[in-house]
């Protein structure tokens, strides 16, 4: 259905040749600083954004970024653009006419039907991921990118896309790391004029002295090294899963899971429920819902003004379904709770250290292989059943 909408879109939707300003952003700011970003000042900032990247039919990259080796430009043709063919017959366009429906042009997550769906498409412009081998804080992998499109998001409105090429799979995983960059850059630049400019202050000021303008560009092509640069270490910040230990009593491990599961320590139980059913705190919003106090009714009503979608408390996953959004390996699992799950109220696990004295508060490898054997054993148990 997504690929057969896409195609309708692209034929009967409109797209600029630029990308569309992140006005939620640039609201949340207005409000913080209380001053409002002038059009002129709006204007300046997307063309310094088309400078610096293109645009949706023609990607470009910033030097900073090219330097960097983080993009294939033969992929970004690719994926960017109307959708077509080339003269070989490889098709274009492939981000528009399997993507964008939901995710948008640029990637907001604000696509055409994007409001029906639950959760919400994923807004790449903050660079924030759910589903990775990285920690809380670190960008994916271009495999963790690759593995989601290739899957996709059991329980969401996110289909596999198995059936396509290889290739197209890298380059439509390459497109989302170059609009999550090219957002990162908006939101950094929307803050700098927002925080350290006067109303009247261009970011790039054509009439300041030579100097002065190397400062200038200085400021950009730092803010653009920066964020690429945490796109390019994610490589080194997998996290290792090792095994558990081989001939270990399975039931013993499920019953130490569920002690740790309710205990204060993972504290799993403060968001799943005793139950494990998802039915322990249901009224806080992932981080996307919180560009602007999605409980302040004036603030909501200029939020969704501004294009965004209304906010949805999270809903903590009922682990009785067996249904996990990030993938049901035990791996996967492992890294879920090691990790925790970045732009969410869900918290990275506190590590004890090797050889710790027995009183550290903290979970050891071998605590996380038992909350994953136990979170393996409920699809399928009832409340009154489950107790191992």
């Amino acid at each position: 259905m997504a690929v057969v909408l896409g195609v309708c879109m692209a034929g009967c939707y409109r797209v600029s040749d630029t990308f569309p300003p992140n006005r939620v952003y640039t609201v949340r700011l207005e409000r913080a600083f209380r001053q409002p970003f002038e059009p002129q000042r709006q204007a300046e900032l997307r063309k310094l954004m088309t400078d610096l990247f293109g645009g949706p039919d023609q990607p470009r990259v910033p030097a900073e970024v090219r330097s960097l080796g983080l993009f294939n430009d033969e992929w970004l043709a690719a994926a960017a653009g109307p959708v077509g063919s080339d003269k070989g017959g490889r098709s274009k366009g492939l981000f528009r006419e399997h993507c964008a429906v939901c995710h948008g042009v640029s990637g907001d997550g604000v696509g055409p039907v994007a409001f029906v769906l639950k959760p919400y498409p994923r807004d790449f412009r903050r660079g924030l991921f759910k589903f990775k081998a990285t920690p809380k804080g670190a960008k994916p992998t271009h495999e963790d990118l690759r593995r989601i499109i290739e899957t996709g998001i059991p329980g969401t409105g996110m289909p596999s896309y198995r059936v396509l090429p290889a290739w197209e799979i890298d380059a439509l995983a390459q497109y989302v790391t170059y609009l999550s960059v090219r957002g990162e850059v908006e939101r950094g630049l929307i803050d700098y004029a927002a925080g350290e400019l006067r109303p009247d202050q261009p970011i790039v000021d054509e009439d300041a002295t030579d100097e002065e303008q190397a400062t200038q560009r200085r400021v950009i092509s730092d803010l653009v090294s920066t964020v690429a640069r945490s796109w390019r270490q994610s490589e080194s910040l997998v996290t290792p899963v090792r095994p558990p230990k081989s001939g270990r009593d399975r039931n013993a491990s499920i019953a130490r899971g569920r002690e740790l599961f309710l205990g204060d320590v993972a504290n799993c139980v403060k968001c799943h429920g005793p139950s494990a059913l998802g039915d322990g705190q249901t009224t806080d919003y992932d981080d996307w819902a919180k560009e602007i106090d999605p409980t302040d009714s004036i603030a909501l009503a200029e939020y969704c003004r501004s294009g965004a979608l209304g906010p949805r408390p999270i809903q903590p996953r009922n682990l009785r379904l067996g249904i996990y959004h990030g993938g049901g390996r035990p791996e996967d699992l492992y890294r879920r709770i090691h990790n925790g799950i970045d732009g969410t109220p869900m918290p990275a696990a506190l590590i004890k250290a090797p050889n710790s004295p027995p009183s550290t508060k903290g979970l050891t490898e071998d605590d996380i292989w038992c909350l994953v054997d136990y979170i393996s054993s409920l699809p399928g148990t009832s409340e009154t059943n489950s107790s191992p």
